[in-house]
């Protein structure tokens, strides 16, 4: 036990670094989610999406003991062509006697320069310093599209095999997928005909008591929408899936027999110049953590 300071000290922002991973993990076990496991913490934080990532977040120490953390996920990815640096901050937790001192750690991530910023599980409190902190708010539209027996189009396949899929894919979409072979609870196929695949990525859930899917990642709206109905054909077939949601700003324009709904978690990007349709889940705490969407 650790007595709790009735004046506590002023905190300096530190960077969480790989030797306080195992610290970091127990303290958000301890005080942000104790359903995830140590393991589950750590590893969610050592994904090798950016090779010279410049940490894992920023924490408060107290006489070297943990007394707040905001972690943050890094990725580089490819956009129209070039390469981008994403920081996802998550996991944010300061213990009540330093809690004044919060937006610190808020601050000491977004002065890191050359990356475009998204938070996409933030709490009513969390949306309200993110606002003040200029991010804007992505669509919060969800297209709904029932999974009926249709027939499909012979040149529409479907590529479940990772081998297969991987080298049918373009070299940045096969880098994806590989990175996410690791989580379990993600299901990614190459859809498209001979030739020309995109790359999308998915998670099972359950939508009204049944089997639903919701999209994380597609890497070609356009080639989805021509071949959508093959990738439904397949879901409903294997998993009974009778709906997949999908982002809106995913999509240019929403299939014919769609519906929408209200995304309410509220979803929130800062750049410079990327748009909300360069945002997925896939380099995210969703993702990592296996968050439920």
């Amino acid at each position: 036990m650790h007595d709790t300071p009735d004046h506590p000290p002023v905190l300096t922002p530190r960077p969480i670094l790989d030797h306080d991973l195992d610290r970091i993990a127990l303290f958000f076990q301890t005080h942000l989610n104790p359903n995830l496991s140590l393991a589950a913490w750590k590893n969610a934080f050592c994904q090798p999406w950016l090779e010279d990532a410049p940490n894992h977040g920023f924490m408060f120490l107290d006489q070297e003991r943990v007394v707040g953390a905001f972690g943050a996920l890094y990725s580089e990815q490819i956009i129209r062509g070039q390469k981008e640096r994403f920081c996802n901050p998550n996991s944010w937790i300061v213990l009540k006697p330093y809690r004044h001192q919060s937006l610190n750690l808020f601050q000491a991530l977004l002065e890191q320069k050359g990356f475009h910023f998204s938070t996409l599980t933030s709490n009513k409190s969390v949306t309200r310093i993110c606002q003040f902190k200029q991010f804007k708010f992505m669509n919060n539209q969800m297209i709904v599209i029932p999974n009926l027996p249709l027939p499909v189009a012979l040149k529409s396949k479907v590529i479940i095999d990772r081998q297969e899929a991987i080298s049918l894919l373009p070299s940045d979409s096969a880098l994806d997928y590989r990175r996410h072979r690791v989580f379990p609870w993600l299901g990614q196929v190459a859809l498209g005909q001979s030739g020309s695949y995109c790359h999308v990525v998915f998670k099972r859930k359950k939508w009204k008591r049944m089997p639903a899917v919701v999209l994380l990642h597609i890497s070609d709206p356009e080639m989805f929408l021509r071949h959508y109905p093959a990738l439904g054909r397949y879901l409903l077939w294997h998993y009974g899936v009778t709906t997949i949601h999908i982002p809106a700003r995913f999509l240019p324009s929403a299939p014919a027999g769609s519906f929408t709904m209200v995304d309410t978690q509220p979803r929130m990007f800062l750049s410079d110049r990327l748009t909300e349709r360069d945002f997925t889940f896939l380099y995210t705490e969703v993702v990592a953590l296996d968050l439920t969407l």
